[in-house]
């Protein structure tokens, strides 16, 4: 009986030796840098840097009408060349970053680990969800109970009900400004 006893309890022992000693340091660091201490961190710099766009004037832009005189025959102007490479610039989708109020709630409740602004990860990118032109509300509704049948192709999303409704609608009016 005892024999029994701790044989199981060695094989138990053994189990979870084996099954802790499998994760290596770095990725106990790679897991904490996402998902641990380092989500708060980008997170905590997020709002700083809110903080810091709100007390900080915003610079403005000026541009010289006139080529400089420096300018020869041989070398076209600047004006000259922006307006020969317009038109592969259009060609591209404009990418605008993501700001730092949006950046920080998406961290916040994760969202980045399957959606990007402009590019596929395991879910849609921000971009092929702002085509659909939902509203903000339904975002909201989405977010707290998916649909896959608006999605096909993609994983099923989790229903996130724990976030809170403003902000689903901060993040949706900016998915929908893209």
């Amino acid at each position: 009986m005892t024999l029994r006893k701790s044989t199981s309890l060695a094989l138990i022992a053994l189990a979870a030796s084996v099954w802790i000693g499998c994760s290596s340091k770095e990725d106990k660091e790679k897991y904490d840098l996402y998902y641990g201490s380092g989500s708060k961190a980008r997170e905590e710099a997020s709002l700083v840097t809110i903080q810091n766009e709100k007390k900080a004037p915003k610079p403005t832009e000026t541009v010289s009408a006139q080529p400089s005189a420096s300018t020869t025959a041989a070398e076209p102007a600047a004006d000259t060349v922006k307006a020969a490479a317009a038109p592969a610039e259009d060609a591209k989708p404009k990418r605008k970053p993501v700001p730092a109020e949006v950046s920080a709630l998406l961290n916040k409740h994760a969202c980045f680990a399957c959606h990007q602004a402009y590019d596929k990860v395991i879910g849609p990118a921000y971009s092929e969800v702002a085509k659909k032109k939902y509203s903000a509300d339904k975002i909201v509704e989405l977010v707290h109970s998916p649909k896959p049948e608006n999605w096909p192709g993609y994983p099923p999303m989790a229903p996130l009900a724990h976030v809170p409704k403003a902000d689903i609608i901060v993040i949706a009016n900016w998915i929908n400004s893209l």
